[in-house]
């Protein structure tokens, strides 16, 4: 059982900030403990570096406590300079990536891949197209009213529409996220083409501080959990670890990565995505790194059933491959109430993956962190759901019929609700 875990979690395009994300993960927690039966907390201040934040997690059962120690790598800031950029600017830069993505035909590829994901990244586009139209709707109705014909009809409408666009967007901008995604793809585009200098160094500093703790953290466990776009940005980091140390994997402690929500094809797919796709292919080539990929059909910001590595749809989950990817259903990790009052709450449902689970199921978030099941049994195809009991003591191993039956029957269900 692991006794000590060290986590580092890299997160997606959210300039979330140190005490934010204890703030939720401090919220996880709680609801972990109800779920469980467990006991579980933050019992360390946070200790923040520009580059990283570190705090303590200790959980426990009746026979069993484990220490984590968490650390977010960061790049807040880098995201923090993105929203500041001006309303105009973002406007020119989105559509220079909105035609960059159509001729290299990487939307296309999108979807192919999954046709949701291609839906979240043409919806701040069909905004401003709603936006464009309202403008024009109410230029041409000032002119009907006033009488205007002709060149100023069209003057006024395109006055108009210049500046209703401008208005709503400025008003709804943030209260949706037009502006946010806006800048994801932004910076995805140039992060493709090797436009971001500042990005690639703090990718080189998450590679310094990944090899530091394999090589000298007194832990059983060492988990790199990337989300969304984070998960990309694991491949690159763990790579160019493996690239530094090649002996990484053989450090006497267990390395492990997660990525969920991952959206790591949508630089794979894109033709100048070469780094990426060497990145991922290098983690999947180094097979004593276990690496495992869950996805959710409800999650729509990513790619679902989507082989980050051989870059093809995959028809059911897959156990034994680079990466073992599982199929799990959002609506089995929240109780039915809460699940339909968020069904189209789309963001809330991609970060499902990082919070605590109301309903005991195979994927849990808080138990993958700070349980005792060592990452390989807990991230399994029925994962915690038959090792604790009520009280959250740890149970013994199922002999070897029952488990294997639980597990086919667990695969069964799976396949006949995915």
């Amino acid at each position: 059982m692991i006794a000590r875990r060290h986590v580092f979690h890299i997160g997606g395009y959210d300039p979330i900030s140190p005490e934010q994300q204890v703030n939720r993960l401090e919220r996880s927690l709680s609801v972990f403990q109800r779920t469980w039966g467990v006991r579980a907390g933050i019992v360390s201040a946070i200790e923040a570096t520009p580059v990283s934040a570190f705090w303590v997690v200790e959980a426990s059962g009746p026979n069993w406590s484990t220490r984590t120690s968490y650390e977010m790598l960061r790049w807040d800031d880098l995201i923090l300079e993105d929203h500041a950029r001006g309303m105009w600017s973002r406007l020119w830069q989105s559509f220079v990536t909105l035609v960059d993505f159509i001729v290299t035909g990487t939307l296309f590829r999108f979807m192919y891949a999954n046709w949701k994901y291609a839906g979240f990244f043409l919806f701040p586009y069909l905004y401003v197209a709603g936006f464009i139209g309202c403008g024009v709707a109410v230029g041409y109705g000032l002119a009907w009213l006033t009488g205007v014909t002709g060149f100023p009809a069209g003057v006024l409408g395109t006055a108009a529409a210049v500046g209703v666009s401008a208005g709503l967007l400025r008003l709804l901008g943030w209260r949706r996220p037009i502006n946010h995604v806006f800048d994801d793809w932004i910076f995805s585009r140039e992060f493709v083409y090797g436009r971001r200098p500042r990005m690639d160094a703090r990718i080189d500093r998450f590679a310094e501080r990944i090899l530091d703790r394999v090589r000298n953290a007194d832990v059983d466990e060492v988990v790199i959990i990337g989300h969304c776009l984070g998960a990309a940005l694991v491949m690159d980091a763990v790579a160019r670890a493996l690239k530094r140390d090649p002996e990484l994997a053989r450090r006497g402690r267990s390395l492990c990565i997660l990525t969920v929500g991952s959206t790591i094809a949508k630089f794979s797919l894109h033709p100048r995505g070469e780094r990426i796709r060497q990145a991922a292919q290098a983690v999947a080539g180094e097979t004593r790194i276990p690496w495992t990929e869950y996805h959710a059909r409800d999650d729509a910001i990513s790619f679902y059933r989507f082989d980050p590595v051989m870059l093809k749809r995959v028809s059911r989950e897959r156990s034994g491959g680079r990466p073992d990817i599982r199929r799990v259903q959002l609506h089995d990790m929240m109780d039915r109430a809460s699940f339909r009052r968020h069904r189209f709450n789309f963001m809330l449902l991609h970060y499902k993956f990082l919070m605590g689970n109301s309903v005991r199921a195979n994927y849990d978030y808080c138990l993958i962190i700070c349980g005792p099941l060592p990452f390989e049994e807990i991230t399994s195809p029925r994962g915690g759901v038959d090792r604790f009991g009520e009280d959250g003591a740890l149970l013994p191993h199922a002999s070897s019929g029952t488990a294997a039956a639980a597990s086919r029957s667990a695969d069964a269900a799976v396949v006949g609700v995915a």
